[in-house]
């Protein structure tokens, strides 16, 4: 079964990520209180997911813990694959989004958390970037459908 682990978000681009319970995903603009909210580049930019189960991979690689929220995507789900899903749909709750692209890992992150070669490491295993289509509520623990 695949679902939402956690929510993770933050009001500024140099600011600490932090979790929350629930979120506001609304379509064209992004999630409310995010540091994207109306202000992406692109449409496919307003939402990103990463697998916890990636996570949990790398860090017995590196051999270290780092957390979930620290990889700064906005969704970490488990049970789902959503590399596999590249322009299809899900559902959580009445939330439908469009998964466009790999969202690759980058400097920035490998700096912030003094991880070396962190990049080269999570090459197609960084999660995705999605596009809101209709607006609603997502809350921890719920369910992710492909459409």
């Amino acid at each position: 079964m695949s679902k939402i682990e956690f929510i993770n978000i933050t009001s500024t681009s140099d600011n600490k990520t932090c979790y929350v319970n629930q979120a506001f995903l609304e379509k064209d603009k992004g999630i409310v209180n995010d540091r994207y909210y109306n202000h992406y580049k692109n449409k496919k930019e307003q939402v990103t997911f990463i697998n916890l189960e990636e996570i949990d991979a790398f860090n017995k690689n590196i051999r270290k813990n780092v957390e979930y929220k620290d990889f700064r995507r906005n969704i970490i789900i488990s049970g789902i694959n959503l590399s596999k899903y590249i322009n299809k749909k899900i559902i959580i709750q009445n939330v439908v989004l469009k998964i466009h692209e790999l969202c690759q890992p980058c400097n920035y992150l490998q700096k912030k958390l003094d991880i070396p070669n962190l990049v080269k490491l999570l090459v197609n295993k960084s999660g995705v970037r999605a596009e809101i289509i209709s607006s609603g509520f997502i809350t921890v623990g719920d369910k992710i459908k492909i459409y």
